[in-house]
């Protein structure tokens, strides 16, 4: 016989490995995380993208405004103010954006979602 005594961090990794091998089962807190996501993703890419670009057009017609010559400071306002207005109104709509698919989302998953967080609740 072995006078090896197992410890806590055998323990441990014994299990870890043991999780490994037993067939996985339906969590379904991991469901409704995932449906959580799912509602919320598309609307956070697109609001993302529209201020990202918004603001860099922005930008950049700020910068355009900056950069003027003395000879040329109507122009140059002019044409950063048509750059820098565009990309505000984009920036600005981002979060209007969010909110409208967000919403389109909840009413598609809100069945399943509440059927999830209903079972979760109950136990």
């Amino acid at each position: 016989m072995s006078d090896y005594k197992v410890t806590e961090q055998d323990q441990k990794q014994a299990e870890q490995i043991r999780r490994q091998y037993i067939p996985h089962e339906e969590n379904k807190m991991k469901q409704l995380q995932e449906l959580n996501r799912r509602v919320k993703f598309p609307g956070k890419m697109l609001a993302g993208g529209l201020g990202l670009v918004g603001s860099l057009v922005m930008g950049a017609g700020m910068a355009k405004i900056m950069m003027n010559d003395s000879s040329q400071v109507g122009s140059d306002l002019k044409k950063g103010l048509t750059m820098s207005i565009p990309g505000m109104t984009l920036a600005l709509l981002s979060y209007p954006t969010y909110k409208i698919i967000t919403e389109k989302h909840k009413e598609q998953y809100a069945a399943e979602v509440l059927h999830l967080s209903g079972e979760l609740t109950e136990q």
